[in-house]
This record gives structure tokens, sequence and C-alpha cells, in this order.
């Protein structure tokens, strides 16, 4: 029981810092002109959405596999923006 309370607080904290994650990659992507800030700012929407891909594939139910599904997506867009500003 405590076992699981102690996964579900990191799970909580964890989720909150990928949500601030993203704010950030927001802020970059909507500031900076600068390919190397783009950069940055694809790559932390990158982390972040393949932390949230991880919990879709954890939740093992439909709402979690749709969900995986759209983050597995925007990690192939945001690599591709990556490639995109860097290159």
């Amino acid at each position: 029981m405590i076992w699981k309370l102690r996964r579900s607080l990191n799970t909580k904290v964890a989720r909150y810092i990928a949500l601030l994650i993203s704010v950030c990659s927001i802020f970059i992507l909507t500031s900076f002109k600068y390919n190397l800030f783009q950069a940055l700012g694809w790559l932390l929407g990158v982390i972040a959405c393949l932390m949230w891909a991880y919990w879709g594939w954890q939740d093992r139910n439909q709402e979690g596999y749709g969900r995986f599904l759209m983050e597995i997506v925007s990690v192939v867009l945001g690599i591709w923006g990556v490639i995109n500003w860097y290159g």
C-alpha cells in the first residue's frame, strides 16, 4: 500500500515536471529566433512528449493507448523540428 502511494506521488511530481518542461519548450519556441535556441525548444518538447508517452503506455487502457499514440506522433514531429531548425 505504501509503495503504491509513493509511486503515485512520484508520478504526480514527474508529471508536473513534464508540464514545466513543456511550458519552457513553448516559451523558447515562441521567443527566440536563433537556430540553436529553436533546436533546444524542440528538444525539450521531445523530452516532455516522451515522458507523457511513457505514462500513456503504462495506463494500459484505451485512453492510455490513444494518448501514447498521440505523444509518439508529437515526438516524431518534434525530432523533425530539431533536425529542421538545427540543420
